[in-house]
């Protein structure tokens, strides 16, 4: 909690050195005052930053994530305030600190946790999710539990979800933006049963060019050891990439070329994100 307390001062002051208090949807002595959010709400929006755009000893309440927070501040905004983002704060360090598995399963049980607590707390509030890359995996996997009476609340608590870039993108029930079609598949494996019932209330945003929300088939097979990679752990299944490299050499700096695409989501993305939160209301 005081590294929270301490991470809540650096992010106040980053507000004041940027001149956005009065913008942001959370202000300075919001901050300072709780490092978590610990007031009812409407609605909550569990808003889910993208692996390397947050930490574990960050307050829920701290802007960050380049392509949720637009989306996060913006529903804030048009929902006069009755819609309050809480960001989920978890070791998004897949790949070097930590394997992807590992990096996106805490962050899942941060934001379960999050959700649980606040149901608890506000037992009348309503729950919608955002998120991008491994945060939008981590709400699609949020939204298949709860769909199944498995989740961190009651699918009756559930309104809406915009998740931009899901690798567990597939035919999973819900609607589609940016050239994405349910015959598109995410690098990560299929959810069995979907979105279920909650599949009409969801939005994934993806563009066809994304490999890491429409990897193409022949890549699909190749995923697992990228998985298992932690680089400042010295966990690297050299042998096995070096292998798939060889096999696919002829496509894998295409793809390597095409990741840049999973980083071009903008303003378009983020207003179709916001008016589909904000219209389920």
């Amino acid at each position: 909690m005081l590294l929270k307390k301490i991470a809540a001062v650096a992010v106040a002051l980053g507000f004041v050195a940027g001149g956005a208090a009065q913008a942001s949807a959370q202000d300075m002595s919001s901050v300072l005052e709780s490092p978590n959010v610990n007031t009812c709400s409407r609605e909550f929006l569990i808003t889910i930053p993208g692996g390397a755009n947050t930490a574990s000893f960050l307050p829920e309440k701290a802007p960050v994530g380049p392509k949720v927070t637009p989306v996060a501040q913006r529903v804030h905004q048009r929902t006069g305030g009755t819609t309050q983002p809480v960001w989920i704060t978890y070791p998004a360090v897949p790949f070097t600190l930590m394997t992807y598995t590992d990096s996106a399963r805490a962050g899942y049980n941060d934001a379960s946790a999050t959700m649980r607590r606040l149901s608890r707390m506000c037992p009348d509030a309503t729950f919608s999710i955002t998120g991008f890359s491994e945060g939008a995996g981590i709400g699609a996997q949020l939204i298949n539990d709860i769909a199944h009476d498995r989740g961190p609340i009651q699918k009756e608590k559930f309104r809406s979800a915009a998740l931009i870039s899901n690798p567990h993108l597939a035919d999973n029930g819900g609607h589609f933006r940016a050239g994405a079609t349910a015959a598109d598949k995410g690098a990560l494996e299929t959810l069995e049963g979907g979105y279920g019932e909650l599949g009409p209330r969801v939005l994934d945003i993806c563009r066809p060019d994304d490999p890491i929300c429409s990897l193409p088939d022949e890549w699909r097979r190749h995923v697992d050891p990228m998985l298992r990679v932690a680089t400042l752990r010295g966990q690297m299944p050299i042998t096995e990439l070096a292998a798939i490299v060889a096999m696919r050499s002829p496509t894998t700096l295409p793809l390597l070329l095409s990741v840049y695409n999973h980083g071009q989501y903008g303003e378009v993305s983020y207003g179709e994100a916001v008016n589909w939160i904000t219209a389920a209301r």
